[in-house]
């Protein structure tokens, strides 16, 4: 699988720009937080799966976990992760590596939710 962003996704994940101000919204499917200033419509398929597998590690950090802790590929995780911290270094998902009590509570709460069977 694919551990590099190229060409234009490279371009696009080195303009992305931190926003302190915005709110997670959560991705039930992969069960973690996501800001709107980590990915972008211009991604191609391939960048956009990228920066999800970005995402997911850095939920698992988030959570208390390693890398290592990756339920599918834990290798796969790792690589992504060292080569991303060297292409986009000013990713804002890497300033996000843990969660304020108000984001960690919004997650959990979402959590909480996907395991109710009354929704």
């Amino acid at each position: 699988m694919k551990t590099e962003f190229t060409g234009n996704d490279l371009e696009v994940m080195r303009s992305l720009k931190y926003d302190p101000t915005l709110k997670p919204n959560y991705e039930s499917l992969r069960g973690c937080l996501f800001w709107k200033d980590e990915r972008s419509d211009e991604l191609s398929p391939d960048g956009y799966k990228l920066v999800n597998s970005l995402i997911i590690a850095r939920s698992l950090l988030q959570q208390g976990l390693t890398l290592d802790d990756h339920p599918i590929d834990p290798d796969y995780c790792k690589n992504l992760w060292v080569i991303a911290q060297k292409q986009i270094a000013d990713w804002p998902g890497f300033k996000r590596l843990t969660l304020s009590d108000e984001d960690r509570k919004y997650l959990e709460e979402e959590i909480a939710a996907s395991f109710r069977e009354d929704l």
